[in-house]
């Protein structure tokens, strides 16, 4: 990995060989792509014509808000992030994200464990090439060395495949699972990076 003024650069071999991503920090203008790839990986089965340009509005000015509330957090001491994954192939497109948080919670009623790694999506062109993998590992990265934290949480549904496949294959195991609000069953991950 090769650190180039807030962004790092990952040298991997995805199964994609012409694929050549870089992951660093977002900045402002990457946050509608980042809306629009966390709302078709998350809310594209839940919504339909009316209803998507809403639930992507929403998760923009989500994305925006916490982008805006972080943005000097060295100056504060915060500690978040918001990732993304770029192709140099396609001269800088973002066709990933995720974000990373270490901040206190404020008026949780049942707070995530902190640090923790939430909304990870990969554009759909760009799926089963190693990106989400080099996300997670990014987050890995900041958590153990600049915020020097020994575990990494996260949360996915029970049912994702693909998702129960990439963590447990890196590492991640089952630390509990609960039913949320809508009668989903969530299954809460962590890591230890030491």
């Amino acid at each position: 990995m090769v650190k180039e003024r807030g962004s790092f650069k990952l040298e991997t071999n995805p199964p994609n060989p012409s694929c050549n991503i870089i992951i660093r920090e977002a900045v402002e203008g990457d946050l509608p792509m980042a809306a629009r790839i966390l709302t078709d990986g998350f809310f594209r089965d839940t919504t339909n014509f009316f209803t998507y340009p809403i639930e992507r509005l929403n998760t923009f000015l989500s994305l925006n808000s916490s982008y805006q509330t972080f943005r000097f957090s060295e100056r504060t001491g915060a500690r978040f992030a918001i990732l993304v994954a770029c192709d140099l192939t396609t001269g800088g497109k973002v066709v990933g994200c995720c974000q990373v948080d270490d901040s206190l919670p404020k008026g949780e009623i049942d707070p995530s464990p902190r640090p923790y790694m939430c909304n990870l999506a990969v554009d759909d062109d760009f799926r089963r090439a190693g990106i989400a993998r080099l996300l997670v590992l990014q987050c890995e990265n900041i958590v153990r060395d600049e915020w020097e934290k020994p575990t990494l949480h996260l949360k996915m549904m029970e049912g994702n495949e693909a998702a129960f496949g990439l963590y447990f294959g890196i590492g991640y195991r089952l630390e509990s699972r609960y039913v949320n609000a809508k009668n989903e069953n969530v299954l809460l991950l962590a890591k230890s990076l030491d």
